[in-house]
């Protein structure tokens, strides 16, 4: 058996492993969701005290719906019309996190560090192609980088003008 022969074995598996590490994007928790529809969703709460409980999905145009649900500014569902940029700003908070590499459950199912009765926030991303995931994270956790990423998505949703308030609530959330 000639030399050549004896090494081809061998350079197969190197360049498959190769081509296989390359191809490895890290993504974690990537579907395929429907194509043609992109949105960036922000659903927060509920907790054991007064936490906004509201679910907000953005469009690409700017078109948002909002579902006010708790603890929060309205109390139904509206739609409304934010800019293209804020589009733009909400991925780039997305990518700036490295969304698609994060973990997609980070709960106190996942993580020993979690303290109890802080709330959830679900954030969803579904590319015009239909590359999507839902990562999940409980407030209570105490990742740091999820905390910002959640504060800096908040901004880009307009979170302050739209959702939150300084009115007072009785404790089952009624005004």
């Amino acid at each position: 058996m000639n030399r050549m022969h004896r090494i081809r074995p061998y350079l197969f598996v190197a360049l498959s492993a190769a081509i296989v590490t390359a191809c490895s994007s890290g993504e974690k928790g990537v579907i395929s969701g429907q194509e043609g529809d992109a949105v960036i969703s922000l659903s927060e709460g509920p907790c054991l005290g007064s936490c906004p409980v509201y679910d907000m999905t953005l469009h690409p145009d700017g078109a948002y719906l909002l579902n006010s649900v708790r603890f929060v500014k309205g109390s139904s569902v509206s739609d409304g019309k934010l800019s293209p940029d804020d589009w733009a700003a909400a991925e780039k908070v997305l990518n700036d996190a490295g969304f698609w590499g994060l973990e997609p459950k980070q709960t106190p199912e996942t993580l020993s560090t979690c303290v109890t009765d802080a709330p959830t926030a679900k954030v969803t991303w579904r590319t015009g192609k239909g590359k999507e995931k839902t990562l999940e994270y409980n407030a209570g956790c105490g990742v740091q980088a999820m905390q910002e990423l959640v504060g800096h998505l908040r901004e880009a949703l307009h979170f302050n003008d739209l959702v939150w308030t300084d009115e007072k609530f009785d404790p089952s959330g009624n005004r």
